[in-house]
């Protein structure tokens, strides 16, 4: 039960934030969730394709957990540097 109590902490510690992102790049990451739906034939949220680049952004280097994406986002998102640093961006600039 001890890792149930560490997760029960950590998870009373997560503060939800409403992240406000320039229309250009909400633009790119609706057309990223139509991708992914397309390319798996489910159904993506906006909530889980920020959710998967925000993985991808911050821990290229541990992705397991989405394995079966890390391919595509990285073929996808490969020359859309300015993209990525905007939406890194406005994701501290909205945390704040």
């Amino acid at each position: 039960m001890h890792f149930f109590s560490k997760s029960f902490e950590l998870s009373q510690k997560i503060q939800y934030k409403t992240i406000i992102f320039p229309d250009h790049v909400y633009a790119e990451i609706q057309k990223l969730q139509r991708e992914l739906s397309y390319k798996d034939g489910k159904t993506h949220s906006i909530t889980n394709t920020i959710n998967l680049l925000l993985r991808f952004c911050i821990d290229k280097e541990n992705y397991l957990i989405f394995v079966q994406d890390y391919p595509f986002l990285r073929d996808y998102l490969y020359g859309k540097k300015s993209f990525l640093d905007e939406f890194i961006s406005s994701v501290f600039i909205s945390a704040h």
